[in-house]
């Protein structure tokens, strides 16, 4: 289990196989680009990953553009605009209030303030994937112990509480969902939640060609952060491809997966980590998506599977690292697809700034790396870029965090015009060499990864937390013997700089309210059982969802169908 926030410096005190068709003999770059011994000064320094970074560089220590790749410098660019337009750069802000009413309020004030997408963070009731939560206190007979002993707990807890499409409704009253896209982060509880969002988009009379917004199925990823919550018993991989494929027939400008690498980097882990984990793991979704699990199964094309897919990267305050790491998924995406016979699609990219760079100690730093962070990701040609508020260390954020965190958004791509050029490190001797290295370390560790069977098995069997762990530690170290220094937390701390606390919002009255509504409607017969929905678990769940369940009903029903299915 990886918890971002071990190495957070908010706590610092002093067989191969790729894909379908796919050949991952060969690096994605031309040449193996390292310096020679003649060429080490004492100004050369290495970056986490090993990478020495000489002080200059020529023609001669340069990379040529890679042959391997089609259009490389296309995809690599990040180019999704016609020339001498400005690109578009998507603001999409994070909310996480337990209160469905409050969150409303938040967003309605970041899309006046210039937020073009709302990302909804559901608490941890729902990211389980259990409906015992929404149970009373001992009221989960014939369940597990592990269920038995959760509680309540996790309702209101670290996210919005939307249950059922009234909630939704709430949350996001007054919001022109037709021209605003929304982002879910649910966890294991990724099917209910894009069902009742769909839901609400045909309440509201969306259609379903102006919904935008991406659905956030990241199984990988949850299994990452919390290995204990897996839910669908082995069938999670299912349910995101049933995800996808009704997603892909349905909504052409909504995702329905997210590649979510920031808890590797949040970890500890390092910038080759983060890219090889995130292109395994993005394939371990294109064989789910592409690969039929039995003849009444629908499937994606390379292309349509591709499409499905939403990277998301963190980011932290060495801008050229990060430049560099944006750069450098791209080109090892392009490898990926053509190795999979697929065409040199764009990679959809959403960058957010690192939580293990912000502090509880003297927040108004906190705007300096988030800015950092920020123009980092503009530079790497991110589409979409979420901006942390200065006071996200020490809880949910207040007005002026948010609107401080947009306002650096909105200044450095409307201000200072960084929007009007593309890829502006293109060209650059060490740009397009820290690329390539990258480029390089990552691919190696990705052919790890294959050779032990996939990035699902190596989460499972804990060798991705095994190889973040060293590097985690090694950070900590750095910055407790001074090796490396964070302004404000280990190098001229204010005299007077003490830790920010901020009360927690009082849920007592919301949770009752949603055991009780829980209670009254738990043994409600089903007019048509989920099973005889059809083969698609995410067009079932959506049936459901437009009949008036709720996200423990739903998810009790799948549960019922994942042992129904499982069953001899």
């Amino acid at each position: 289990m990886l918890d971002p926030k071990c190495y957070s410096t908010q706590h610092l005190t002093a067989p191969e196989v790729a894909c379908p068709r796919s050949d991952t003999s060969r690096p994605p770059t031309s040449t193996d680009i390292r310096p020679s011994p003649s060429e080490n000064n004492h100004a050369d320094w290495q970056t986490d990953d090993g990478i020495v970074l000489h002080p200059i560089y020529t023609r001669a220590t340069a990379a040529a553009s890679s042959s391997l790749i089609p259009d490389r410098d296309f995809l690599l660019r990040g180019v999704t605009k016609e020339l001498g337009t400005a690109l578009a750069v998507d603001l999409r802000q994070r909310h996480a209030h337990p209160d469905p009413e409050m969150t409303n309020r938040a967003v309605l004030d970041d899309l006046q303030g210039g937020v073009s997408s709302l990302e909804l963070r559901l608490d941890r009731a729902v990211r389980s994937g259990s409906w015992q939560a929404f149970c009373p206190q001992g009221d989960v007979a014939n369940e597990s112990p592990s269920d038995a002993t959760r509680g309540n707990g996790w309702l209101g807890d670290d996210g919005v509480m939307l249950y059922q499409v009234s909630d939704f409704d709430t949350a996001l009253a007054s919001v022109p969902l037709d021209q605003t896209a929304i982002s879910l982060d649910a966890g294991n509880g990724f099917l209910a939640a894009a069902a009742l969002l769909a839901a609400l988009w045909e309440r509201r009379g969306v259609d379903p060609i102006e919904a935008r917004g991406a659905f956030g199925g990241d199984p990988i990823g949850t299994l990452s952060r919390a290995p204990s919550l897996v839910r669908l018993r082995g069938k999670s991989m299912h349910g995101l491809a049933d995800l996808a494929t009704w997603t892909s027939r349905t909504f052409p400008h909504v995702t329905s997966a997210t590649v979510d690498s920031t808890t590797y980097y949040d970890a500890g882990g390092t910038d080759t980590q983060e890219l090889a984990f995130s292109i395994a793991t993005a394939v371990e979704y294109l064989r789910a998506m592409t690969v039929a699990r039995n003849p009444q199964t629908e499937t994606l094309s390379i292309d349509q599977a591709a499409a499905q897919l939403l990277f998301r990267y963190s980011l932290g305050t060495d801008h050229f690292l990060s430049v560099a790491k944006l750069r450098a998924a791209r080109v090892l995406w392009a490898r990926v697809l053509q190795t999979c016979g697929g065409s040199p699609l764009p990679m959809k990219m959403q960058t957010c700034t690192s939580s293990r760079v912000m502090t509880d100690r003297d927040l108004n730093l906190n705007l300096l790396r988030n800015c950092t962070a920020v123009f980092s990701g503009l530079l790497g040609g991110a589409d979409t870029v979420t901006s942390l508020p200065l006071d996200h260390a020490i809880g949910l954020p207040d007005e002026f965090g948010r609107r401080m965190a947009r306002n650096t958004v909105l200044i450095l791509n409307d201000e200072a015009k960084l929007g009007r050029v593309a890829d502006p490190a293109g060209g650059s001797y060490f740009f397009e060499t820290l690329t390539d290295q990258l480029c390089e370390q990552a691919w190696a560790l990705f052919q790890q990864v294959e050779r032990r069977g996939g990035m699902l098995a190596c989460v499972r069997n804990g060798w991705v937390a095994k190889q973040i762990i060293p590097s985690a530690e090694k950070w900590a170290s750095q910055f407790a013997y001074g090796e490396k220094s964070f302004v404000g937390v280990t190098k001229f701390i204010h005299a007077r700089s003490r830790i920010v606390r901020r009360a927690a919002p009082d849920v007592d009255r919301l949770r009752q309210f949603a055991i009780h509504q829980f209670a009254a409607h738990r043994d409600a017969q089903i007019a048509i059982p989920l099973l005889e929905h059809g083969p698609n678990l995410a067009e079932a769940m959506f049936v459901e969802a437009q009949g008036g369940a709720s996200i423990p009903q739903m998810n009790r029903m799948l549960g019922d169908r994942v042992s129904r299915e499982a069953s001899p």
